[in-house]
């Protein structure tokens, strides 16, 4: 674990994550991923597991609940791989093909030049871990498009932050909300316990998608103002704190690229200006209205997903500089 911490020293929801255990059979992925890249610690792995439960929706039978976390683990292992491998490496060659592997139209080309190889095969074996538990699913088949669809519009985010990356002047605030929002994969977690769901009623689809929107916005937040400093250590500028810091004139390009400009002194300026305040308060101001609105569907408890948004960014607040 990426911290000299003590257990006893952290918050209280902190310690209970740390204390989180992975079920045994996960163990050979997360030994393949920890052969293939250093790039994330146990840590991260117990937060996923911990939260997932916390925004499960209701209609998610009770005999299909671990099997659906499982299915969410594994997958969001597999978009970690990916979102590195785009965002941090910036491997363009490897992510192109990785990303084809979830699709029965396109074939990964293993042999294809400058590909890792070994990401490949961790990249295949989280894909075949995933598609195991979601062979479990009953409904399966009646969200399958709407999962791919969906699951193409993360792929796209990665793209798009790797084109950041590559060049901060094209990054602003309404991209970000835009593209990098997709990025927290809360419509596919969705998607997945739909499939979980054996009396979900279709005619709710539409509310649940539009409130899935605005939970995504509240993650998407609760991850920017927790995650930002992190990221600027590792060379990524795509957090939409970082991005109005660039367009208010707070940091420059050239700062942020340059190594003669410490990252504690942008992180110091970037903290005077109050942008994650702002950006808290807009979070504030969603999860009000969302709380406060009568929801007409019957099969499934908006307010309970919703409040799920809540207890994620206390976790991301209390572990922030862990994960």
């Amino acid at each position: 674990m990426a911290t000299t911490a003590t257990t006893r020293q952290l918050p209280r929801i902190v310690r209970d994550m740390t204390r989180t255990e992975l079920p045994p059979e996960l163990d050979p992925l997360l030994d393949q991923y920890a052969a293939v890249t250093e790039d994330r610690d146990e840590l991260l792995w117990q937060w996923l597991y911990y939260v997932f439960p916390s925004f499960r929706l209701s209609s998610v039978a009770d005999e299909y609940a671990e099997t659906a976390r499982k299915a969410k683990f594994c997958f969001s292992l597999f978009m970690t791989v990916l979102d590195d491998l785009s965002e941090r490496h910036r491997d363009k060659e490897t992510f192109e093909q990785g990303r084809k592997i979830p699709f029965s139209s396109t074939r990964c080309e293993t042999d294809a030049p400058d590909v890792d190889t070994a990401a490949l095969s961790l990249l295949q074996a989280s894909w075949d871990r995933t598609e195991a538990y979601l062979d479990h699913a009953p409904r399966r088949e009646d969200f399958r498009e709407l999962f791919e669809f969906d699951l193409r519009q993360s792929l796209n985010t990665m793209d798009y932050n790797r084109l950041v990356n590559d060049g901060p002047q094209l990054a602003s605030p309404h991209g970000a909300d835009m593209y990098d929002t997709h990025n927290m994969l809360l419509y596919i977690y969705v998607d997945i316990d739909l499939a979980f769901s054996p009396d979900f009623d279709r005619a709710d689809l539409a509310t649940l998608r539009d409130v899935t929107w605005d939970a995504q916005r509240l993650a998407r937040i609760g991850n920017w103002v927790t995650t930002w400093e992190r990221e600027l250590d590792e060379c990524d500028y795509t957090s939409r704190v970082v991005i109005e810091a660039l367009g208010r004139g707070i940091v420059t390009e050239e700062e942020i690229r340059s190594p003669d400009v410490a990252n504690d002194e942008l992180a110091r300026r970037i903290k005077a200006a109050g942008i994650e305040r702002e950006h808290l308060l807009t979070w504030n101001e969603t999860y009000r209205k969302l709380v406060s609105r009568e929801y007409d569907v019957d099969s499934v408890d908006l307010h309970s997903f919703v409040d799920g948004m809540r207890h994620l960014l206390e976790v991301d607040v209390k572990a922030r500089g862990l994960k």
